[in-house]
């Protein structure tokens, strides 16, 4: 593959990021009409990219990963127009996410090397900017304001709160989006602080960047993105220790993150939402005290949100029926179109819905096929950062879990496991390598 090839394929990859960032607002603001063709606007972008990516992704290890897609996805489209739902467009739509979005997160860690992720590190800390000023001024209008108008310019994007306040939606369609987001925005902080070539300059926007990922927090109200912080710290430390960074650059870069923080507390947002954000987890935690005890309120805590997402899908695996309610049936699109409303046909979790929708032995296939990539991931990240390559790990305390059971059925979820799991992939490659070999 020529450099001119590799070239065309990394701009796609950039519009496939941006499409992510904004297709929300295309949706929501700039072209409401177009709201439910603009569903597939990354699909074109994916499509492309699969096709002029095809030499790259038919060789090791990349093959290896796709077949099981691309095995799983016809028998999928059989058994739904057959003895499932019996609707073709929703099991094509279903289709997609497995032949066209998935093997995109292979087409990233193909084509982009360790450079590549440093440069959408920055461009991810330089929207958290701008995006944490937006969801600050979302929370502070009506429901109704046209900056918190739903898709297709009906309705409103924002979801209930606490303490008075609705949880904000930024450029994205849901809240989901905005923790994802952020989530992997504290991963780029990391990786863009713990950079090598960071200079002082650099140092100086970090601190910006953290305010504004402070900031975030509390505005969104959302758990899912303190939980997402939490891991990206986790990951981070791991990283640090793994590739045995001198303990004062760790604790350096460790308390800029800790002045960008008292710093965020002191802005006006951070302390109009703060308490909205406290309520939210006195109600949760009323309810965990109300059911379990007061003892045991962080164990039922990790049962529900961490360990039942694997654990009650598989416990149901007894009344999961062999050919399954049919492919695309857990999105929304499809739910629209079978039912009329949008539902959970097939569970809410990320599991149930592929287990639900593909049967038991497609759909266990499939699980098991999103836990062996998570497994290979970290085990990536993990060798990387003993070999002194730290940005790997740091990436997969954003990408990890959403991996193995975050929801591909909602668009903006799925485009963040392909973005973030590439990534991480792709932060593996050193730079020089990956392009000779490409070329040769």
């Amino acid at each position: 593959m020529t450099p001119q090839q590799l070239k065309r394929l990394r701009q796609l990859l950039w519009l496939y990021f941006w499409l992510l960032i904004f297709e929300g607002a295309l949706r929501r603001w700039f072209l409401p009409g177009l709201s439910d063709p603009l569903l597939l606007v990354r699909d074109p972008v994916a499509l492309l990219g699969l096709i002029w990516g095809w030499p790259l992704l038919s060789r090791p290890p990349w093959a290896g990963w796709m077949q099981p897609l691309l095995w799983i996805a016809p028998f999928a489209f059989l058994l739904a127009i057959t003895v499932g739902h019996g609707d073709i467009f929703t099991a094509l739509y279903g289709c997609r996410i497995l032949v066209l979005q998935l093997p995109l997160i292979f087409l990233y860690a193909a084509v982009f090397d360790r450079r590549d992720v440093i440069r959408f590190a920055w461009a991810m800390l330089w929207l958290c900017i701008p995006m944490a000023i937006l969801i600050a001024t979302q929370s502070n209008l009506p429901e109704t304001h046209i900056l918190n108008v739903g898709t297709g310019g009906v309705g409103t994007a924002v979801f209930s709160g606490a303490g008075g306040r609705f949880r904000p939606p930024g450029t994205f369609t849901f809240i989901t989006g905005v923790a994802s987001f952020f989530t992997l925005g504290a991963a780029a902080l990391f990786a863009v602080l713990y950079d090598s070539s960071l200079q002082l300059r650099g140092r100086l926007f970090i601190v910006v960047a953290g305010i504004a990922l402070g900031v975030a927090l509390p505005v969104s109200i959302s758990r899912d993105l303190l939980g997402g912080y939490l891991m990206v710290l986790a990951a981070t430390i791991a990283s640090l220790v793994l590739s045995r960074t001198p303990l004062s650059r760790l604790i350096s870069g460790l308390l800029a993150v800790v002045v960008a923080l008292g710093l965020a507390t002191t802005v006006p947002a951070f302390q109009e939402t703060s308490g909205a954000f406290a309520s939210r987890w006195e109600e949760a935690s009323k309810v965990d005290r109300e059911e379990v005890g007061d003892v045991n309120i962080a164990a039922n805590q990790f049962q529900s949100r961490v360990l039942g997402v694997f654990t009650e899908p598989l416990s149901e695996l007894g009344s999961v029926s062999l050919a399954g309610y049919g492919i695309g049936a857990a999105t929304n699109v499809g739910a629209q179109r079978l039912t009329g409303a949008f539902v959970f046909i097939t569970g809410e979790s990320a599991w149930q819905a592929s287990l639900g929708e593909l049967g038991l032995p497609l759909g266990l296939a499939f699980l098991i096929w999103r836990a062996s990539l998570s497994i290979w991931i970290l085990r990536m990240s993990l060798l990387a950062a003993i070999q002194g390559n730290r940005l790997p790990l740091i990436l997969a305390g954003a990408s990890i879990l959403d991996t193995v059971a975050g929801q591909i059925s909602q668009p903006t979820g799925l485009g963040f496991i392909v973005l973030s799991a590439g990534l991480t992939l792709a932060a593996c490659n050193p730079g020089p390598v990956i392009r000779e070999a490409a070329s040769a």
